[in-house]
Parts: structure tokens; sequence; C-alpha cells
């Protein structure tokens, strides 16, 4: 019985062994027309930059043959150079064997490998593109704009016909990052986000820890915050200052637009300085002095502890809104005031503009009130 169980636990042991040790593969093997005893460089997609990853020398016959190690069992992008200039271009996955042939200027087949042919389908289209938008530039014709425009739209609709054609190959992934220049990416109109989150839910159930799944994930967050902001500037052009809601002590909610047509002080302060309960003292007695001509008080605090907050306003009486989300630091308020320092008050007239930022006492901010009311 005990020789039993320490068989099996070596068994065990060993095919522990064997799966740590497990190792991801593909094989490239081709001719080179014309290339004696030439080098190869094999380069590695990582992302969005080539590194190499190995020298391989054909023979005479211009013949290679190459085991690439695989990072994982994700499909890498991989290119064969030759002197700078590329020769082909591979999607491996683990166990494929792929056949290459190619000439010393880039004019290549791929065979054995589906992912790599949707590659260099894409690679030649994009090649085709931007060799026309080269000629277009050096014709420099009255009607440069129109030619370039259509060049850039067929080239856009020919990859969205194949990205949305094969949505689980790798390949749509890095297409959805291709760009002309910096400033002219394929896909950045504000509606293609919806491409990438198509073709991220497709892949992401196949290569869930892709680096270049991952990526569209990035992406999608990245254009979903810029059109959150971009909708945000746009209310803001609506109005002249940030809106601000949150809740009183009672849970009761306020709006700082609430009060427009009034002279307002935005206050952000915390309970947690002891400083802040003589300014409260200071702040009611302007309060007091000019609320009948219509000065208002929208207090916010950064404090977390909301119970304490609500006592210490209770105990203040405070007599204008006093605010608080529980958030903090991580308040959306203090990203849309820019807050750097509490307590700091901004003054906001009755035509929503703001008067003046980061004022951090009362002796300053009262002629200031004044003139405006």
């Amino acid at each position: 019985m005990k020789s039993s169980l320490k068989n099996t636990l070596l068994l065990a042991a060993v095919l522990l062994a064997a799966v740590s040790c497990t190792k991801y593969s593909a094989t490239v093997k081709g001719n080179i027309a014309g290339l004696d005893r030439g080098a190869l460089a094999f380069e590695k997609l990582q992302f969005n930059k080539l590194y190499t990853v190995d020298t391989v020398k054909t023979d005479a016959d211009g013949n290679f043959k190459y085991k690439v190690e695989l990072t994982n069992e994700n499909p890498g992008f991989y290119y064969i150079y030759r002197n700078g200039v590329k020769l082909a271009g591979m999607v491996l996955h683990d166990g494929d064997v792929v056949t290459v042939n190619a000439d010393t200027l880039g004019n290549y087949t791929v065979e054995g490998s589906a992912e790599s042919e949707h590659l260099k389908y894409i690679d030649d289209a994009f090649a085709k593109a931007a060799s026309a938008m080269a000629a277009a530039l050096d014709e420099a014709a009255d009607d440069l704009n129109i030619k370039l425009s259509r060049i850039y739209i067929n080239h856009k609709r020919d990859m969205l016909k194949q990205i949305m054609s094969n949505p689980r190959s790798i390949t749509s992934a890095t297409t959805l990052f291709q760009k002309f220049n910096d400033e002219l990416p394929l896909f950045n109109e504000s509606t293609d986000v919806l491409v990438f989150k198509s073709i991220y839910d497709s892949l992401a159930t196949v290569y869930p820890n892709s680096e270049f799944v991952l990526a569209l994930k990035d992406e999608i967050t990245r254009r979903e915050n810029l059109a959150a902001l971009d909708s945000r500037l746009d209310d803001l052009s609506l109005q002249s200052f940030p809106d601000i809601k949150m809740n009183d002590v009672n849970g009761k909610s306020h709006s700082l637009l609430e009060l427009e047509g009034n002279v307002i002080i935005l206050s952000f302060w915390s309970i947690g300085q002891t400083e802040h309960k003589l300014f409260n003292q200071e702040l009611a007695s302007l309060y007091e002095k000019y609320h009948d001509k219509g000065l208002e008080v929208y207090q916010v605090s950064l404090d977390v502890d909301k119970p304490s907050w609500a006592s210490t306003v209770r105990s203040q009486k405070l007599p204008w809104i006093s605010v608080n989300d529980g958030k903090g630091v991580n308040s959306p308020s203090i990203v849309a005031y820019n807050i750097e320092q509490i307590p700091t008050m901004f003054v906001i007239g009755r035509d929503g503009d703001i008067l003046a930022k980061d004022v951090y006492d009362l002796t300053t901010l009262e002629p200031i009130i004044r003139k405006a009311l």
C-alpha cells in the first residue's frame, strides 16, 4: 500500500514537471529566391514595436528552416527581415508549420496558416493605400484632398469588411490600430469604438490574455473616457461653471446650478482640520451680512467619514447648503474645480461667471462679494 502511494506521488511529480516545462513553438521553413547563404532576421511584434528574436541563415539555394519558440499559447506576429527590408510576415500559433516563399524585395507567399494569409492581405492592402497616398501627394493636384479622402475611405471600408468577416482573427485586433501617420489613424471616428467593442467581445472568448486583445480593452476604455469628457465639455458649454450634485446631512440632493442667479461662494473644506471651525464661524458672519442681498454658500466637505461630518455640520449649526459624497480626495468635484488645497473658495457671479478662485481667506473674499452684489 505504501509502495503504491509512493509510486502515485512520483508519477504526479513527473507529470507536473512535464507540464511546467511545456514550451510552445512553431516551425517556419521556406526559400528566399536569389539569397545564397544570407542572414535573415526573425523579428516579433510586441504590440507597437519590433524586436529581433534570432538570426537564421539560408543555404546555398536560399532555403531555411527555423523553429520559433513562442512566448505562450497566444498567437504572435513574426516577421522576416533582410537588411532592413521586410520579406514576409506571419501569425504563429503553437504547432504551426508555415512555408514561406519570398524574394529579397519583399514579395512573398505564405502557406499553412490561415492567420498568416489574413495578415498578408491586410499588410498588402495597407501598403497599397499608403503608396497611393504618396503618389497623390507627389502630384499635388487641385483635387488632392478629394483623392486622399477617397483612398482613405476605400481602405477603411476594405479593412472593416476584412475584420468583420474574421472577428476571431487576431489580425483584426492589430488592424484596428492601423494609421498612416500619428495624425491619421484609420479607425478614429467616435463611432469606431463600437467596432473595437465588437472585435474585443469576439477575441476575448478565444485569447483573453493576449496583449493585443488587452490593448483593445484599454483602447475602448480610453475612447469611452474621452467621449464622457467630451459630453461633460458639451454640457459645460451650456453653463458657465461645472455643476456639483451631492446630498446634505439629511440625504437630500442639492445641485450647485440650482443657486444660479445668486452670488455664490463655493467652499471646499474638511472637518479633519481644527482651524476649519474658525473658518466656518467667519464665513457664517459674512453669510449673515449678505444673504438677504442674494449671497448663497454651497459648501463641499471632502471627508470620507460622513457621520462625523454630519455631526459637525449640526453642532456648528451651519446655515447654508452643506454636502458630502463620501469619496474624499476621489470626489469628482476636486477634478471639476482642480482643487489643490483646502480650505479654498470660489466666487460665482449672478451671470454664472467665476469671479474668483482659490481664495483662502475671508479678508480677500468680502470685497469681491460686495462688488458682485
